[in-house]
């Protein structure tokens, strides 16, 4: 498993029966999570302004706030977070619109425990998956980033070495056009234009140019 998958999950219960928040609490605590409880939807607000939830598990009616107006803050907040719904007045209407909001599940009361244990587990190996792309995506973002600049060097390598000629292999372009440098040779520097054309540093134009430009200077030097 990657690294950020290995990260602790933080799940906040949001629910304005104690007694039931805390029997959650104590069943969904594990050494891989991290389980903090809010006894109304207010508190349950302020808790999320200050951390940040993998997952919430929330009783959709509350005095003040309710369950949809935290699972809409919470997406708001993190779009990342899943929210998982609890009822006990659950209705296809209310069910729909937990689904629309961005639910990612919606259980009824009264649940048995094993019911929210399953749903839970499954919205935990889904938080894992993802945190497990985003981490292979980074990967391979910075896999690209590197192969671009490695290829982004080699391409200006490239560009380097077809402008260099001043190695001690090949003629310098400055001492077969500079007049102040011109000897006698004329053929010697048609040879060495040939010489560049085959290595490759003279495209056939521009050897046609230098060629064409070194024998007008030959007429110019010979008239």
């Amino acid at each position: 498993m990657l690294e950020e998958t290995s990260r602790q999950i933080k799940i906040l219960i949001i629910d304005d029966e104690k007694a039931v928040a805390d029997i959650l609490k104590d069943f969904l605590s594990h050494k891989e999570r991290s389980v903090d409880v809010c006894y109304s939807g207010l508190s349950g607000i302020q808790s999320i302004q200050k951390n940040s939830y993998d997952l919430l598990i929330v009783d959709l009616v509350m005095p003040k706030v309710g369950g949809l107006d935290i699972l809409r803050y919470a997406k708001k907040t993190n779009p990342d977070a899943l929210v998982i719904i609890i009822t006990g007045h659950a209705s296809l209407e209310t069910a729909v619109m937990a689904i629309k909001e961005g639910a990612y599940d919606y259980i009824r009361k009264p649940c048995k425990l094993e019911e929210i244990r399953i749903v839970v587990e499954n919205a935990i190996d889904k938080i894992k998956l993802y945190r497990e792309n985003r981490e292979l995506i980074k990967k391979l973002q910075d896999a690209y980033n590197e192969l671009m600049a490695y290829k982004q060097e080699s391409d200006d390598n490239k560009k380097n070495a077809n402008i260099n000629f001043f190695s001690s292999n090949t003629p310098s372009l400055h001492y077969l056009y500079n007049n102040s440098s011109f000897p006698n040779n004329y053929i010697e520097k048609l040879q060495a234009l040939s010489s560049l054309k085959d290595s490759g540093n003279l495209t056939e134009d521009e050897f046609k140019t230098f060629k064409r430009n070194l024998l007008n200077k030959m007429i110019e030097h010979e008239q």
